[in-house]
């Protein structure tokens, strides 16, 4: 009685309300991912937290969702801490501010030029870090748009434009909250299962905080399958072709929308996504436009790993077997099987119901998840949110495992340490087995 009087008393959800809302001020104005102990220890407790709110308060839904939304402010003016990117974002729109191509040169090259200038030019070189600054931008055109529009709100100063990024970010956050009950309802669920989005640390932290437009994107999927459920499938193929030029991820979804739609209107549909694309990187397009930004997005395929999990098993048996790093090899293998999975399940599983394109969608973002060579905590943003609408769990679950990767920046140089991506992956996967299994024994 005592224990449930605890969990039910109201002081003790504005407690925790209040904890979360002090770790996170921690964590954006006092830490930096160095701080291993420090940031899995915050991050644990965030995420007990979030679900005691999830499961016992006696909040309503509509008060949590504004308080996951005040949460999110707390990082208005903060600089990311966990990640670099933020400088690459506002040197990309800097450049098209000033007319400047950003597929077509590199920081690298543009630093050593004595007639180019942007403001905090060297300050944004540095802050990208020696990576970024090597290769030519491989972020689509309305990325592109919004790096412009913030660096231009931000008048030449970094943390006013992280903070018209942070924006634009939440503005799409609560979008996805808003979308998200209503497509809860449609598909017969609970509308409160958007607070295992609204209120996850990883969602919080990694896209709102670090400024991640992975949130964007998952914002027109979600949008995208919200309008297929009105029967509204040019308004969905727009929100689509929005998506993939914030990130190109969801171009390996089409085929599951073709299927979905069925022949006729799913080709209208898939060209039409095709043409939105095509048409919003006109404005960038030149001769070695296509060529640079192949290069720069193959780099992720041939050249970076970090975090991965089958990749780094098939790469060891394949070292074991020819003494060689075969990551193009194995990477070229992995994204064929990805192809081929997306086409069985377009073509002989059909997608005819919502439930089903959205259970569909998640398993082909979990496949390329598990196959890729570099798994970034903010990747998981999709696929966490297509969960929501399923009866998986193991989503949830790998949002708080993940963050136990940011153990590879515990030293100057990134360092991943084999046990920990086991500790990490063992529990996933665990779940998902569990899961499939209990789905087999229901539906038989």
């Amino acid at each position: 009685m005592a224990t449930n009087y605890i969990f039910r008393n109201k002081y003790t959800h504005f407690t925790a309300i209040l904890l979360s809302a002090s770790i996170y001020v921690f964590l954006a104005y006092f830490i930096d991912r160095s701080q291993t102990v420090l940031l899995l220890c915050s991050y644990g407790f965030l995420f007990l937290l979030g679900l005691f709110t999830y499961q016992y308060s006696n909040f309503s839904l509509n008060q949590l969702l504004v308080i996951g939304v005040l949460f999110r402010l707390l990082f208005l003016w903060s600089t990311p801490f966990l990640s670099q990117d933020f400088f690459r974002f506002i040197w990309d729109g800097n450049l098209v501010l000033q007319g400047i191509n950003p597929y077509s040169y590199k920081p690298d090259a543009l630093i050593q030029d004595p007639h180019f200038f942007m403001p905090e030019m060297s300050v944004l070189h540095e802050g990208m870090g020696g990576l970024s600054a090597r290769h030519y931008s491989n972020y689509p055109p309305l990325n592109q748009a919004i790096f412009a529009l913030s660096v231009w709100i931000g008048q030449g100063h970094v943390l006013l434009s992280a903070m018209a990024m942070r924006l634009v970010i939440l503005l799409s956050e609560i979008g996805i909250a808003l979308i998200g009950c209503s497509l809860l309802t449609t598909l017969g669920l609970k509308k409160e299962k958007i607070l295992l989005w609204t209120l996850n640390p990883l969602v919080i932290i990694e896209l709102t905080g670090n400024l991640h437009f992975d949130g964007v994107m998952a914002f027109g999927v979600i949008l995208a399958v919200y309008f297929l459920s009105k029967n509204q499938w040019i308004w969905s193929a727009v929100a689509l072709a929005a998506s993939v030029q914030t990130k190109l991820i969801p171009l390996m979804l089409l085929p599951l929308f073709w299927s979905f739609l069925g022949w006729k209107n799913g080709l209208k549909y898939v060209s039409m996504v095709t043409v939105i694309v095509l048409i919003g990187f006109l404005p960038f397009y030149n001769q070695i436009m296509v060529e640079n930004l192949t290069d720069s997005i193959g780099l992720w395929f041939k050249n970076f790993e970090f975090n991965a999990s089958i990749f780094n098993l098939a790469q060891e048996a394949g070292r074991w077997i020819s003494g060689k790093n075969l990551i193009v090899q194995i990477s070229s293998l992995f994204s064929a099987i990805v192809l081929l999975v997306v086409t069985y399940l377009a073509v002989f599983r059909k997608t005819k119901s919502l439930g089903n394109l959205i259970a569909a969608a998640l398993g082909v973002c979990s496949l390329y998840l598990w196959t890729t060579t570099t798994v970034h905590p903010w990747y998981l943003a999709l696929p966490l949110l297509l969960s929501l609408f399923t009866e998986f769990k193991y989503m949830i679950l790998w949002s708080l495992m993940i963050v136990l990767s940011y153990t590879a920046y515990s030293q100057p140089i990134v360092r991943e340490i084999p046990w920990i991506l086991v500790l990490e992956y063992i529990p996933v996967f665990g779940i998902l087995g569990w899961e499939l299994k209990r789905l087999r024994t229901t539906s038989s």
